[in-house]
């Protein structure tokens, strides 16, 4: 077969060996080059993902810390419990509880330190005469170990005289749960003149 009916000649074909090799080199290069910005951009992704990490995590101790220095001028609540129990509960009473106006009470639930905690779900039961206008349960999932959860919780007196907020928390931990009571009293007063 003559090389000329094919459209090429010595000549072209000598310039194809040459230009084939040189296209291939720089198919190459560009796609270690592709590679090489893909993985200088996934170090890149990654590293700012530590970075985002670590101030999570400095964001979540520094709200520990301030939660455990806001419950330091709590009242501990009165509890049943005799045993060493994982949590502790404090209150506030921001004035003295007056029937009919509203009284918002600062809890802080804190955690045995170490301990690991699944799970902890919060019931608040007024007794009689006072009544609880937030909301009654609440639940926390994988709490951080140690951690204080502070609540804010609104109660009315309806009467005067000594009143309680029960306070029930169920603490799941290392496949158990455990129960504990808490009380906290409130002498409630006659509304200001």
């Amino acid at each position: 077969m003559n090389p000329g009916t094919w459209g090429y000649s010595a000549g072209n074909m000598l310039h194809c060996r040459i230009r084939c090799p040189l296209a291939l080199a720089l198919l190459g290069a560009s796609a270690l080059l592709a590679g090489c910005t893909q993985n200088s951009d996934t170090a890149r992704a990654q590293r700012e993902a530590r970075a985002q990490a670590r101030a999570g995590a400095q964001a979540a101790t520094d709200q520990l810390a301030a939660a455990g220095a806001a419950a330091d001028d709590l009242v501990a609540a009165v509890s049943s419990a005799d045993t060493a129990t994982p949590v502790s509960l404090r209150f506030k009473l921001p004035e003295q509880p007056r029937v009919g106006k509203p009284l918002q009470l600062q809890l802080a639930l804190a955690q045995a330190p170490g301990l690991e905690i699944d799970a902890m779900h919060v019931s608040l039961q007024p007794r009689e005469g006072l009544d609880v206008q937030t909301t009654r349960t609440i639940d926390y999932i994988g709490p951080p170990i140690g951690a204080t959860q502070l609540m804010q919780v609104i109660v009315v007196p309806s009467q005067t005289g000594v009143l309680g907020l029960a306070v029930t928390v169920l603490v799941d931990s290392a496949g158990t749960s455990v129960v504990r009571s808490f009380t906290i009293p409130l002498i409630a007063i006659e509304p200001a003149p």
